[in-house]
């Protein structure tokens, strides 16, 4: 019975000795790594979960799932991606110091990063609707166009008069870019 006690006792100030460094680099006292129940608590806010998280880790089979995610959001808080979950997920003893004791800088809680819609950095007024301006009246003509007096009078652009449009009354007809008047001929 001494002899697990003393065996517990070990095992929970190694792991205590490991997560000191994340504790100290996201701003929570250092002894709170040592507690062994209150320090998953911990860990769960500088991953920015709620509490109640540590509750889930006793389901089974469930518990393993929001334990990866809970590892991913403490890398993510560190700035690490995936890949570094699963190395605390798999060499935990070999990656919690890395975190712990490298040059990883605590960024904030990642859980509560992941769901902004646009973020900080876009321009101001991205993804909101554009006010648009009526530059012209209703049923007036674009600027550019010369203004028709009726059917078959002046059109903008330089286009001959007449392509398109049935001829006025009283009007001769409209000649071609050279200059004379269709014959008919090059239409049969």
């Amino acid at each position: 019975m001494l002899f697990m006690l003393i065996y517990f006792a070990v095992i929970f100030a190694i792991i205590g000795v490991l997560y000191m460094g994340i504790f100290t680099k996201s701003g929570r006292p250092a002894w709170a790594a040592f507690i062994p129940v209150y320090n998953g608590i911990k860990l769960l806010e500088i991953a920015g979960r709620p509490w109640y998280w540590y509750l889930l880790f006793l389901i089974p089979f469930a518990g393993i799932y929001f334990s990866i995610v809970a590892l991913n959001d403490l890398a993510k808080s560190f700035g690490k991606d995936a890949g570094y979950t699963v190395g605390l997920v798999l060499l935990p003893v070999v990656f919690v110091p890395m975190l712990s004791y490298g040059s990883a800088q605590y960024l904030g809680p990642a859980a509560g990063r992941q769901f902004i819609a646009y973020q900080p950095g876009y321009p101001e007024g991205y993804g909101q609707p554009q006010g648009y301006v009526q530059t012209q009246g209703y049923g007036q003509q674009p600027q550019g166009y010369a203004q028709s007096q009726g059917y078959g009078q002046a059109q903008g652009y330089g286009q001959p008069q007449g392509y398109g449009q049935p001829q006025g009354y009283g009007q001769p007809p409209a000649k071609d870019n050279s200059g004379q008047y269709p014959t008919g001929q090059e239409y049969r």
